[in-house]
């Protein structure tokens, strides 16, 4: 049985986010690194997330407090039960305006990194050319190295 845990002392604080978090990948023990990422991330009170944007899906699974959601202009009081779905290149950040922690789930995919594992993991199953993989003269040639 694998079992993965996010107790309080198991979170990281992130500084580039502002957040404390247990991203659930890499797991070599339990799952073979999916074409997605995961984590559980907790807002402090009174703080807010980095606003920032990337370019994969996103959705918050709110497990734990309330906060105000902002992802561009529009801003929305969201709390434990709720879902958000953040779409790539929208600028985005959470803060937590009570006096308990924000907890989330978040789930992301579909970013240029993971679309480029994921033919390279096909090209080489099946061993095909993948026509991405470059550019210019002779780039047809190429083969994916897994």
């Amino acid at each position: 049985m694998h079992i993965f845990t996010a107790h309080e002392d198991d979170m990281v604080f992130e500084e580039p986010y502002n957040v404390s978090g247990r991203r659930i990948f890499p797991w070599p023990e339990a799952v073979e690194e999916p074409n997605w990422g995961g984590a559980w991330v907790d807002v402090a009170p009174g703080a807010t997330s980095t606003p920032h944007d990337h370019d994969e899906n996103e959705m918050f699974f709110i497990v734990e407090g309330s906060g105000v959601m902002r992802i561009g202009a529009e801003t929305r009081r969201v709390r434990a039960g709720e879902t958000v779905f953040i779409t790539p290149f929208q600028d985005h950040d959470l803060t937590n305006d009570g006096d308990v922690r924000l907890r989330f789930v978040t789930i992301w995919w579909g970013g240029s990194d993971a679309v480029a594992r994921d033919r390279a993991k096909w090209a080489a199953e099946f061993g095909i050319t993948d026509p991405a993989a470059g550019t210019g003269a002779g780039a047809a040639d190429r083969t994916v190295d897994a």
